[in-house]
């Protein structure tokens, strides 16, 4: 530092400038990897939750069955549920065999022809309707279950991301203040050296007035 530094404030403001410029380079190259960051997360949470999306859509369309066939979604429901359940593989088959069995029966004891034949196939075509209606349903009911694990699943990829952005940016955000902070605080000492410079100047100038004034009234100057 030289004699004249004490009297100006250039070497305050060169400092100040490179502080300042410190700050600004640190926090953009923090808000670039903070942005990497975020677009990382961002990405990641989209390919778990494209994995969610079948599972999430047929379990959601078992659920529907379930709700068709229990009488959740009305008569329309139950209308799309007997569609259902009487298009199962091996349904009709069944039921045929079922009858043809009970016509071999009739026919053996001569009773195929008889008035309670067609009241006794109607009744048997009715129970075995039902028990396999049953086993329909029951069939069904595990897709609630995991509809319910696959949404869970899912809505807990976005909540983990929500919870992930939100961390990030905070922390950004007090990076952004702390820079802002330190930015000030050397712009503060840049105009505080100007002050000091200046009071510097006059004080000097002063002292050398007093002496002066010192000289020529016959005195000695004070010693500081």
């Amino acid at each position: 530092m030289g004699l004249f530094d004490f009297f100006s404030d250039k070497p305050a403001k060169e400092a100040a400038a490179a502080r300042v410029a410190a700050q600004n380079a640190g926090y953009s190259q923090l808000s670039d990897l903070y942005g990497k960051a975020t677009d990382a997360l961002t990405s990641n949470t989209g390919q778990a939750t494209s994995l969610y999306q079948p599972l999430v859509q047929s379990t959601g369309q078992g659920s529907q069955a379930y709700a068709d066939a229990t009488g959740a979604n009305g008569p329309e429901g139950l209308a799309r549920a007997r569609a259902n359940f009487t298009a199962t593989p091996g349904y009709q088959e069944g039921l045929d065999m079922t009858v043809d069995q009970n016509d071999r029966r009739l026919a053996s004891r001569g009773m195929l022809n008889s008035g309670n034949t067609l009241l006794d196939t109607t009744k048997l075509a009715t129970d075995y309707a039902s028990q396999k209606y049953n086993s329909y349903v029951s069939g069904l009911q595990p897709y609630l279950g995991a509809n319910q694990s696959a949404v869970g699943g899912e809505a807990g990829l976005y909540s983990g991301l929500g919870t992930g952005l939100a961390g990030l940016y905070g922390q950004q955000g007090q990076a952004a203040q702390g820079a802002q902070t330190a930015i000030g605080n050397a712009n503060a000492d840049s105009a505080l050296a100007a002050y000091n410079a200046s009071k510097n100047i006059w004080t000097t100038g002063a002292g050398i007035l007093q002496a002066g004034a010192q000289i020529a009234a016959g005195k000695p100057p004070a010693s500081a």
